[in-house]
């Protein structure tokens, strides 16, 4: 029985437990506010990610449901998650001094689980295993994915197409029957589909399952099912089209069919998920049956936490500390950023001459048509090299609003054109530039020839030119680049458009020496 100076003591102790607690919290929340706003609206605007709502409550809740089989007194504070906070708020100030909102949100929701670890120490961390991890689900993350989903989805959906003797005819992500046409759009990917039942799979499996290898199978099922269902689900709309002379499954109900095709599948992947626990729940009756294993839960004896007492105050003491002085330098280092680059942005009025005849402004030979957001400056015109005509486009970001390098820029339109091919081309004087071949619904082809210039510097990887731009960030010197892509008839083989583009890159050169003379 606890006298009255024990129970003051043991109060006093859970207020500093829930006090370090807080300021964790506010730590986190502090630091993170402008990754954590910035996830918010992709949650918001894009159906992809709309699930990311539920997942931080989720994985609360889960945490919730054990309390009572955990030893809360045992919380002592462990200096082992230190060197991980220290990298991830680095990752976090390189995603913000880049403008890469992954790095920022990768960062943010893996410090969370991170900084509980840190709070609460290994032996209660570890019980609660899925639910901290759990919370990475929160990352908006997986529209890289698209074009490979999109790629295996028309690949499936054409076969069984053919298995039931309907001719098609594919250009890309373009499939054509005699009846109409149909894309294998972003939307008919299956993203939205696959992250979703990802989400659920590893929920169900943790909640319902109890043996590692069941779950681990349970996982991979939920993986493999609805890229195969979204498959079917695309032969399924085709055939309707071939079965309905293109009446239907073309327009809204086209959406409708899908989402009620989602929702059938998630039940499905859900039924199956109960049969596996049934079958799974009487294979362990057997066992422990025929003298298996029993699982029991470790408990911590109230001796062992007494004893360590000291210990785990020191701990405590010295991790805060630590935690603290690191995370009041990073907060340093990013303002320092910011004043930094504020003083150093890269001059809106740097000019590049054209060294060719410009014809017409906009593309006159073919419908391409790329779309990159908030550029400082772009230009499209129609060219003239010798006797050949060229669609040449240049889009500028000087630093101060937009992104170069963006997921939301688009080299070309979805709706009109779809990747055939694409590959790196070496041209003159050691220069490389990518070479995207594209076709439409007509099968017409196109070539496109594209690559980045930053601040001089010529890339033809976008992560390379993203972490190029990062490192002239932080050393503070400009920052601004240019795409450049240009469209003709010829192949990079041929003198005309290796002229063309050599030309073009050194002319684009120019204009950054230029400006760096001045």
């Amino acid at each position: 029985m606890l006298n009255k100076g024990q129970a003051v003591h043991h109060n006093g102790g859970l207020s500093i437990n829930w006090a370090l607690g807080g300021v964790l919290l506010c730590l986190w929340v502090g630091l993170t506010f402008q990754g954590l706003v910035s996830a918010v609206k992709i949650w918001y605007i894009s159906e992809i990610f709309n699930h990311c709502f539920f997942v931080l409550p989720v994985s609360l809740y889960l945490i919730w449901e054990k309390k009572d089989d955990i030893n809360w007194r045992a919380r002592q504070c462990t200096l082992l998650a230190l060197p991980f906070i220290f990298l991830q708020v680095l990752l976090y100030v390189i995603g913000i001094a880049g403008d890469i909102q992954l790095f920022q949100h990768a960062a943010m929701f893996s410090l969370l689980p991170t900084l509980t670890w840190f709070y609460l120490g290994n032996r209660i961390s570890k019980k609660l295993i899925f639910p901290l991890s759990f919370m990475l689900f929160a990352i908006p993350f997986g529209e890289e994915l698209i074009p490979f989903l999109q790629e295996i989805t028309a690949d499936i959906s054409v076969e069984m197409v053919s298995w039931a003797g309907v001719p098609l005819y594919r250009s890309g992500l373009f499939l054509e029957i005699p009846q109409g046409r149909f894309l294998v759009a972003e939307a008919c990917s299956g993203i939205s589909f696959l992250i979703a039942s990802i989400v659920l799979g590893n929920l169900f499996a943790y909640m319902n399952l109890k043996r590692m290898t069941t779950r681990v199978g349970f996982v991979l099922l939920s993986v493999i099912f609805p890229i195969l269902a979204n498959a079917v689900r695309v032969f399924g709309i085709i055939m309707i089209g071939y079965a309905s002379d293109m009446k239907h499954a073309v327009g809204a109900d086209h959406l409708i069919y899908g989402w009620f095709f989602f929702a059938f599948v998630i039940i499905c992947l859900l039924g199956i998920g109960e049969i596996i626990r049934r079958v799974e729940k009487r294979y362990l009756l057997k066992q422990n049956a025929a003298g298996g294993n029993i699982i029991a839960d470790e408990t911590i004896g109230n001796a062992d936490a007494e004893t360590s007492i000291a210990h785990i105050e020191e701990l405590k003491t010295i991790g805060l500390k630590s935690l603290v002085v690191a995370v009041v330098l990073v907060l340093g280092i990013t303002k320092s950023i910011s004043i930094n680059l504020a003083g150093n942005v890269a001059p809106i009025q740097l000019e590049f001459q054209l060294p060719f005849s410009a014809i017409k402004q906009g593309n006159a030979l073919s419908t391409w048509q790329p779309e990159f957001k908030r550029s400082t400056r772009s230009e499209f015109l129609t060219i003239q090299y010798e006797n050949s005509h060229f669609v040449y486009f240049t889009a500028y970001y000087d630093g101060t609003d937009g992104e170069l390098i963006s997921t939301q820029n688009d080299i070309f339109a979805e709706t009109r054109w779809s990747l055939s091919d694409k590959r790196t081309e070496s041209l003159a004087d050691n220069l490389r530039i990518n070479n995207m071949t594209l076709k439409n619904g007509s099968g017409q082809q196109l070539t496109i020839y594209h690559l980045y210039i930053i601040n001089g510097a010529v890339f033809t990887d976008t992560k390379k030119a993203k972490l190029y731009q990062v490192w002239l960030k932080l050393q503070g010197k400009p920052y601004d680049g240019i795409f450049l892509a240009i469209s003709g008839s010829g192949e990079v083989g041929d003198d005309s458009i290796k002229q063309v583009l050599a030309q073009a890159i050194h002319a684009l050169q120019a204009g950054f020496e230029a400006r760096d003379a001045n």
